[in-house]
């Protein structure tokens, strides 16, 4: 494990349920218990998912845990922190942020990388893992939604705006959280939507879990996951990296 979190509450309500032989635990507060209900459901939904589109999950439990954070989730080895806030929430972004956070258990979790020098590593990725958990999981239309606007809309407002920029820069390279979030979260996602496009949903799946069984419990680069699709796919990807991580146009 790559660090531990611990919540404390007395307070703490408890729905479980096992699935894969990985046992889901979902803490809430009370008065919330439509919302850990919710989080019990859209958890055991992700790592379903995951476990078949990128590998098994490594541990024996997840525990997604609502905390009075003032971010919408974060990510541990084998926790999913989420805001209290949000547990009364009856649209979509409880579903969207449980979905990202549980993508870090591959993303960040079994595959490490630089999250400073190269955040789009984890960060594009886990969510464009969440807009693959929309689309199997939601009618098409709620994840054509998604897609529009977390990553598209998001990357028009960049170009319109002038701000448009290479997603693999570090951090601190950028101006701005606002700037951050629109090329990392929204512009980076569109990076792996050209590979899948362009390789298929097999192919592009089997190369995401050959680059997690290359790389479990390690630290990958940005050159390890573009060998992962190139090698399973036999496809050269690489000008679809140089144009939209690292912003070199043909």
């Amino acid at each position: 494990m790559r660090d531990f979190y611990i919540a404390l509450s007395a307070d703490y309500r408890l729905f479980s349920e096992e699935s894969n032989g990985t046992l889901v635990n979902a803490y809430y507060l009370p008065g919330s218990e439509q919302g850990g209900q919710r989080a019990l459901r859209s958890t055991l939904q992700a790592l379903r998912l995951f476990d078949d589109r990128f590998g098994p999950y490594p541990y024996g439990e997840m525990d997604v845990v609502s905390t009075p954070t003032t971010a919408g989730g974060i990510e541990y080895p084998g926790v999913i922190v989420i805001s209290q806030g949000l547990y009364d929430d009856q649209g979509t972004y409880f579903d969207l942020v449980v979905a990202h956070e549980a993508a870090h258990q591959w993303w960040y979790g079994l595959v490490g990388s630089d999250q400073l020098d190269a955040p789009w590593l984890d960060e594009s990725l886990a969510n464009y893992s969440m807009y693959v958990y929309f689309q199997a999981t939601k009618p098409a239309e709620e994840s054509d939604k998604i897609k529009q606007l977390a990553f598209l809309d998001a990357y028009h407002d960049l170009q319109q705006n002038h701000l448009d920029r290479a997603v693999g820069g570090p951090v601190a390279g950028f101006n701005s959280q606002s700037d951050y979030v629109a090329v990392v979260y929204g512009k980076g996602p569109l990076f792996f939507d050209a590979v899948r496009e362009r390789l298929g949903d097999d192919v592009f799946f089997a190369a995401l879990r050959s680059y997690v069984a290359q790389h479990r419990y390690g630290v990958a680069y940005a050159g390890d996951l573009i060998a992962a699709f190139e090698e399973v796919s036999g496809q050269s990807v690489e000008d679809l990296y140089r144009a939209w991580i690292l912003g070199i146009q043909p």
